[in-house]
């Protein structure tokens, strides 16, 4: 395996914690948009004073489902990459493969984490992805 397929196979973890991220957005401007005032009806005379929130409860829950299912996605796709990247075994190449594939670090937060410089730290990443098995 090269080193784009490796990045490809480590940025899953990232790619499923934004796909989460984006339901939860969605979920809330669903219920932001259901309790303001605009929300809870157009605007025209009713003979009851009820709204009716079964199309709401549909969309809350066909999203909370999908929540769950990208929930559980990212939880085995993190296991899966945290335990490929145990089995290294050099320390340094660990951290910073965890700093930027499942912290989503820039590489100059990860430098000065670590206390490398911004070069060093690029140089000795090509040197985890090379070393890195899955």
């Amino acid at each position: 395996m090269n080193h784009e397929e490796k990045k490809r196979y480590l940025k899953r973890y990232l790619a499923a914690k934004r796909k989460v991220r984006l339901l939860l957005d969605e979920i809330a401007e669903l219920r932001d948009s259901q309790t303001s005032p605009m929300g809870l009806g157009d605007g025209m005379p009713r003979g009851n004073m009820k709204s009716d929130l079964s199309g709401y409860m549909v969309k809350l829950d066909k999203l909370l489902r999908e929540l769950e299912a990208e929930q559980e996605v990212q939880m085995i796709t993190y296991q899966e990459i945290r335990n490929a990247l145990k089995n290294m075994e050099d320390n340094t190449e660990q951290e910073i493969l965890i700093r930027r594939y499942t912290l989503g670090q820039s590489w100059e937060k990860i430098a000065v984490e670590m206390g490398y410089s911004y070069r060093h730290t690029t140089k000795k990443h090509g040197q985890a992805l090379k070393n890195f098995e899955i």
